[in-house]
């Protein structure tokens, strides 16, 4: 976000979301202090300020009703582009997976909420059911060194650790032909500012199953292929993998990429020309101040 000290920007600041205000136990002291008091600072300030979606604009107005400066929102679409059609292939070789698999891409935090998705496989798999999952991301948390430990014993104890397969960080190109490749991607996670998974999955075309949050359920509004689940219940999440995984196709599916390209050059157009009236506003705004 930008420092209202910095007088120069004064007419346009990014908060990319309130995680903070929401999970103060995620940041230590000093963050938490720093992140809370520059998002008031900016919230006292005249000039514009840049939201990522209408849920983050319902939580500003909700913990700032007195603000002064001028909330607008903006959110970013994915611009990929799909690889060659065999390139998926060798990655899939590669990485010695399965041809159908269900795919996570969010780093190891704990609020993206890898427990609920793995309490979930322990559920279907308790009634005759195995799902294989693939985990990219970083497997490190400060916040909370143990956490990655913790959900590898979870697995290991409920004897699924040769269903979730983790990559670590790999190369984007990689990541995206995963992505390409999953039957659907999952996100459990409990709070974003704007995921980019989603954004990525839906350049891509792929089936979805991601946590109801009110941003995910603004991300994939009017969307065919996209299922909410209740956040954090690993019974509704084992239940909408158990409904979707027959139906569910490995790729990568060419018509489902095409499609998706249409909608992704019609947002893409849209969201330029949004922004640039968002700094259009600004540049005039600083004319008057």
């Amino acid at each position: 976000m930008f420092d209202v000290t910095q007088r120069w920007r004064r007419n346009l600041y990014w908060i990319p979301d309130f995680q903070p205000l929401y999970f103060p136990a995620l940041f230590e002291a000093r963050e938490l202090g720093i992140r809370t008091k520059s998002m008031a600072d900016i919230a006292g300030s005249t000039g514009l300020l840049l939201l990522s979606s209408n849920a983050a604009m319902n939580d500003f107005r909700s913990f700032y009703p007195e603000a002064t400066v001028m909330p607008r929102v903006w959110s970013f679409c994915s611009s990929l582009e799909p690889a060659s059609q065999d390139r998926h292939r060798e990655v899939l070789q590669r990485y010695d997976l399965p041809r159908k698999f269900l795919y996570i891409a969010n780093h190891f935090w704990k609020h993206k909420d890898h427990e609920t998705a793995f309490r979930a496989l322990k559920l279907l798999s308790d009634r005759g059911e195995d799902i294989f999952l693939v985990c990219t991301g970083l497997q490190a948390d400060r916040r909370n060194p143990g956490h990655f430990e913790s959900l590898v014993q979870a697995l290991e104890t409920w004897g699924l650790q040769d269903r979730v397969r983790f990559l670590g960080v790999v190369p984007r190109e990689d990541q995206l032909e995963l992505f390409r490749m999953a039957a659907a991607v999952l996100q459990p996670s409990r709070f974003e500012g704007w995921s980019t998974v989603i954004e990525d999955a839906k350049a891509l075309g792929r089936p979805m199953i991601v946590s109801d949050i009110a941003v995910h359920t603004e991300q994939v509004e009017g969307l065919e292929h996209a299922r909410l689940f209740k956040t954090s219940d690993a019974e509704d999440l084992a239940g909408a993998i158990s409904d979707l995984w027959p139906t569910l196709t490995p790729g990568p599916q060419l018509d489902l990429e095409q499609e998706a390209v249409k909608r992704r050059n019609s947002v893409r157009i849209e969201a330029a020309r949004k922004f640039v009236a968002i700094v259009e506003e600004a540049v005039a705004f600083s004319r008057t101040v």
